[in-house]
């Protein structure tokens, strides 16, 4: 197996490994990788547009319109009419999401702090470089670039 190829399978299996444990994690608010970053997502930029919302989520490429109607289904966010284009409505939280925001927050931080656990701060300030130069010029890359740049 060349080195390139090996690398790619790695960081796929790091993905999968960690969205199983996230979804594990998760598990008991109900919910899943994906709307948990919706809902962080708002936490930081309510009330936003879907498009608005779509440029700063990683788990969705496009619109996340499906997403979103099933998280309003669900009762974890609510959308409001746009007083500046009555065409788009505005998304935010609902009250049933603030109220786990504190468990949700702590599940994330417990998540992240397994990398750090494991990571030097150097090894870790390392690879976010590297794998910045090949997600940079990607959807994905621009829209976690968003959220990083706050806006």
């Amino acid at each position: 197996m060349e080195q390139a190829e090996e690398l790619r399978y790695l960081i796929l299996a790091v993905q999968r490994e960690g969205n199983r444990q996230l979804t594990e994690a998760l598990r008991l608010l109900k919910l899943t990788p994906s709307q948990a970053e919706v809902i962080e997502v708002l936490q930081q930029y309510q009330p936003i547009t879907l498009l608005q919302l779509g440029e700063r989520l990683v788990c969705e490429g496009g619109s996340p319109s499906r997403l979103v109607t099933s998280m309003v289904e669900a009762g974890w966010v609510e959308k409001l009419p746009n007083p500046d284009d009555g065409r788009a409505v505005l998304l935010r939280l609902t009250p049933k999401a603030v109220s786990i925001l504190p468990e949700l927050n702590a599940i994330e931080a417990r998540f992240n702090q397994t990398i750090a656990d494991r990571l030097s701060a150097e090894t870790i300030r390392q690879l976010v470089e590297l794998l910045w130069v090949h997600a940079f010029e990607t959807e994905s890359g621009q829209a976690l670039l968003r959220r990083k740049q706050g806006r």
